[in-house]
């Protein structure tokens, strides 16, 4: 048996089903996936509601944990979970320290410099999940790269710090205690989608400066994240996501909801024009004379729920940019990612009669990955977790129960370079 000591684990926590990654961390800070295991909920999940929504939970919780033992022989006592955009937000922050006499900067000077920026005023109800460096300066001089080693007499940071609620924190941790699993942090979902679309081609435009939209389509909620070249500018979510389309078909086709939702996964149209051969469905209606219908109008039921969902993006989206002062019309790119709305064939033809403002798409980035779309916030918490592994994140708790302490003794050994202290003080601000 041996504790996997660079190693972490992250549980995506959704409407729809709880997914888990554990990944073991290379010396470059990379995650190599070891295990995963996905539990599909049979009612909707929330985080907030002590019966349904717990019970729900739970169930999956344990389920997906003993898949991993089960397949795997890895235990998992604790790890890192998924925050909806629904319940965080932002403050700008900036702090700054002296290094007398002039020096370089080393990790703790880092540490303490995002101490300074944690100092920032919240309620009582919520809590610090997380600083966002936003630039580092040196002897007032913005720096292009990360400050360790630059030499200075002043370092100065500013950041957006990230808060919480703090009744979601804990009933999460609560629930997760009890399945005996320790809460290491919360990830954000813009900082996942952040990390699973971290390239120049995806945050760049033909201007130079890009403001990009990322919406996450879940079950019941779509996450809208803003970011500005790749950094986080603002978000929100959009009470819409893929259950509502199988609501839809349930409601105009009096049909069951199990048959709508097969029908939904089966004839997978996002507008009649997508259609290309209309079959007639067979329906399992008790009180309507017709008991057919074809694909095409099928199609429409769901087209129309498509474009809500690209509407309320997109007026989310242009409410966001204007609250801080900047125009809808500079955001360059729409990408609608999650397992709520990318397998529909036709649809960024759809998406494109929606928003005509920018360049859309819908982009399956777990399939680009290499990994069931269902996984992708994951992936990304896990990427994200991982590259901060080196900056004082503490790895997870984690068991190979196949796997001898002597086989891995090299994990027990890895050092952590110099100043690393402040900065593990400073992350563990942050511990579940």
């Amino acid at each position: 048996m041996s504790n996997l000591k660079l190693a972490v684990a992250v549980m995506d926590i959704g409407t729809t089903g709880v997914r888990i990654l554990v990944g073991r961390i290379t010396d470059k800070g990379i995650p190599k996936i070891i295990a995963k295991s996905e539990c599909v909920a049979s009612e909707p999940i929330n985080v907030l509601t002590p019966d349904l929504g717990r019970t729900q939970l739970r169930a999956c919780v344990e389920k997906a944990v003993d898949t991993i033992l089960a397949k795997t022989g890895i235990e998992i006592t604790s790890c890192y979970v998924s925050l909806s955009n629904a319940f965080i937000r932002q403050v700008y922050s900036s702090g700054e320290i002296f290094l007398v006499p002039q020096a370089p900067v080393t990790g703790l000077d880092v540490g303490k410099v995002l101490n300074r920026a944690s100092e920032v005023e919240y309620g009582d109800d919520e809590v610090l999940i997380d600083i966002v460096p936003l630039a580092y300066f040196a002897d007032g001089e913005l720096l292009k790269d990360k400050p360790e080693t630059t030499v200075c007499s002043r370092l100065s940071l500013e950041a957006n710090a990230i808060i919480s609620r703090a009744d979601v924190c804990t009933n999460i941790s609560k629930l997760l205690s009890e399945c005996g699993i320790k809460t290491d942090g919360f990830v954000p979902s813009f900082f996942a989608s952040q990390k699973v679309f971290d390239s120049s081609s995806f945050f760049s435009s033909k201007g130079g400066g890009c403001f990009t939209v990322i919406a996450d389509v879940g079950g019941t909620s779509t996450d809208v994240s803003i970011y500005y070249n790749g950094i986080p500018f603002a978000f929100d979510t959009v009470k819409v996501g893929g259950n509502n389309i199988t609501r839809d078909i349930e409601v105009v086709l009096s049909v069951p909801s199990n048959q709508a939702a097969r029908l939904k996964m089966n004839y997978n149209y996002a507008a009649p024009a997508a259609v290309t051969v209309n079959d007639t469905i067979q329906l399992d209606r008790a009180d309507k004379e017709e008991q057919t219908i074809e694909a095409s109008y099928l199609a429409g039921i769901i087209n129309a729920r498509i474009e809500d969902i690209a509407k309320k993006v997109e007026r989310a989206a242009a409410e966001l940019m204007e609250s801080r002062g900047v125009s809808k019309s500079a955001i360059s790119r729409f990408y609608f990612i999650g397992d709520g709305i990318v397998e529909y064939r036709g649809i960024k033809e759809v998406l494109e009669s929606v928003i005509r403002t920018a360049d859309v798409e819908a982009v399956d980035k777990g399939r680009d990955l290499g990994i069931k779309t269902s996984f992708t916030t994951a992936l990304g918490m896990l990427i994200y977790i991982s590259s901060k592994i080196k900056y004082g994140r503490r790895p997870s708790t984690v068991i190979n129960h196949n796997e001898t302490d002597a086989a891995k003794a090299d994990d027990a050994d890895s050092k952590d370079g110099k100043g690393k202290k402040g900065l593990k003080a400073f992350f563990g601000k942050f511990k579940g």
